[in-house]
């Protein structure tokens, strides 16, 4: 499969953009809201809330390789990965907005059912669509500079998303009669979002065309072996792939920490900082407008420096900010409205950076092996993202439980510090780990050329 080397079009940059819209509104929505809206809104003890989502991400260490391998083998005229934008796009919007519609008063049982079986088959939905929409990105164009021109446009697509996503939700449950209707009301309509966004990615972008070509026509080997014997192979020569590893490993540590501050904000802002839910979308739009205005600034460090250079330097700047976190006390929101852009500022590498890193190690790995795996690639990729997002809601989950929260009242001066901890110094603890991995990663804009050169691709 050939990809251009050329460079996108900016219709090509910008229709790509909006699938991230309406995918990251879900993301930040959840990332920012869900786990509050469990405990304080539909009334569901942190641990069975924690342990309902950890079943869906049960099921995402199988559905990731396995439909990044279903990806690889597609072969459809539609193209090997719009096709699954073009059918998935209504069943996502439709998942999305169940996610928020807990009915009142479920046992603990039943709640663990509902929340359980409504966020497993949204998350199955949300891979069968984001995956493929994220791999189209890897043959778009091979070109190592544009692919970080093409990230950027991703990424402000995704800021705009996870902005809306974070600051407009509590923003219509304010509005709403109660806030069991504002969140299904705002669940449904984000549910929307999404589905249109990744309507107009396929209709807006092709994949190339010698690529859809080559993907309709190519025979199925009649040797092929059985599905799982294939998979297992396919992840073996993926998981041979070192600067893949390392990278995922990295950014891995890295979604943890930052999902740990996004599932824990709204508490710290609450009763930490003692200020009220109308507060929330004030600090939110502070955080994401700082990332906005810093993508800017990292596409040039990134055109000027190698990528794991500069995605180090945001990592330092985001975990000093969330250090500062632990010394702040009740009223100072000044004082965390300050740390907030530091913290943003760092933030804004890990929307650029990783994204146009992932690429590079593919084309590695099809220098080693002849074979171009996209798909199993962003599947391992993806998986360990959401796992890391699961681990850090659950973990949430378990600290509010450990430290004795009770919702909508003031806390405990322990379950203060575990807010506190949450929010903070544990996050920053995952960065700093990151940093040592991406010290070690090998793959430099020389490097690459040769990789293109000895992959005969270049």
């Amino acid at each position: 499969m050939t990809a251009p080397a050329t460079r996108l079009s900016l219709g090509t940059k910008l229709g790509y953009a909006t699938g991230n819209v309406g995918l990251q509104m879900q993301i930040a929505a959840m990332n920012f809201m869900l786990m509050i809206f469990y405990t304080d809104v539909a009334l569901v003890a942190p641990a069975v809330a924690g342990a309902a989502l950890l079943v869906g991400k049960v099921w995402d260490t199988i559905n990731d390789p396995l439909f990044g391998w279903m990806t690889d083998r597609t072969r459809s005229r539609l193209g090997r990965h719009r096709v699954y934008l073009i059918y998935g796009a209504a069943p996502l919007a439709i998942a999305a907005a169940a996610v928020w519609m807990v009915p009142p008063g479920l046992s603990p049982w039943a709640a663990f059912l509902w929340i359980a079986l409504t966020y497993t088959v949204f998350d199955t939905l949300m891979t069968l669509v984001q995956l493929p929409y994220q791999a189209m990105a890897a043959n778009m164009t091979r070109d190592y500079d544009e692919r970080t021109s093409l990230t950027a446009y991703a990424s402000m697509g995704a800021l705009l998303g996870f902005f809306a996503g974070s600051v407009f939700m509590p923003v219509l449950v304010r509005a709403a009669p109660d806030a069991r209707t504002g969140y299904a009301l705002a669940g449904s309509c984000f549910g929307l979002v999404a589905g249109v966004a990744v309507a107009v990615v396929a209709w807006r972008v092709r994949e190339p065309a010698e690529s859809v070509a080559e993907q309709a026509v190519r025979p199925v080997d009649a040797d092929t072996p059985a599905m799982w014997e294939s998979v297992r192979e396919t992840l073996r020569t993926t998981l041979h792939n070192r600067p893949f590893l390392m990278l995922m490993g990295a950014a891995t540590l890295v979604r943890l920490g930052l999902t740990l501050v996004q599932a824990s904000l709204a508490y710290f802002v609450i009763y930490q900082l003692q200020g009220d839910k109308g507060d929330l979308p004030r600090f939110m739009g502070t955080l994401l407008g700082v990332v906005g205005l810093s993508l800017f600034m990292w596409k040039r460090v990134v055109d000027r420096w190698e990528k794991n250079l500069a995605y180090i330097l945001g990592l330092v700047f985001c975990a000093a900010g969330l250090v500062a976190l632990y010394w702040v006390g009740p009223g100072d929101q000044r004082l965390v409205t300050a740390i907030l852009v530091v913290v943003g500022i760092g933030m804004g590498a890990h929307w650029i950076v990783p994204f146009a890193m992932v690429p590079d190690t593919i084309d590695h790995g099809h220098m080693q092996t002849g074979e171009r795996k996209t798909g199993m690639y962003y599947g391992l990729y993806g998986l360990m993202d959401k796992l890391a997002r699961t681990l850090a809601t659950v973990l949430v989950a378990g600290m509010l439980d450990v430290t004795g929260y009770v919702p909508n009242v003031a806390q405990s001066a322990t379950a203060l510090q575990g807010i506190t901890l949450m929010t903070g110094i544990l996050p920053a603890v995952c960065l700093v780990l990151a940093i040592p991995l991406l010290v070690a990663y090998p793959i430099t804009r020389s490097r690459h050329a040769d990789i293109l050169e000895r992959s005969g691709r270049h």
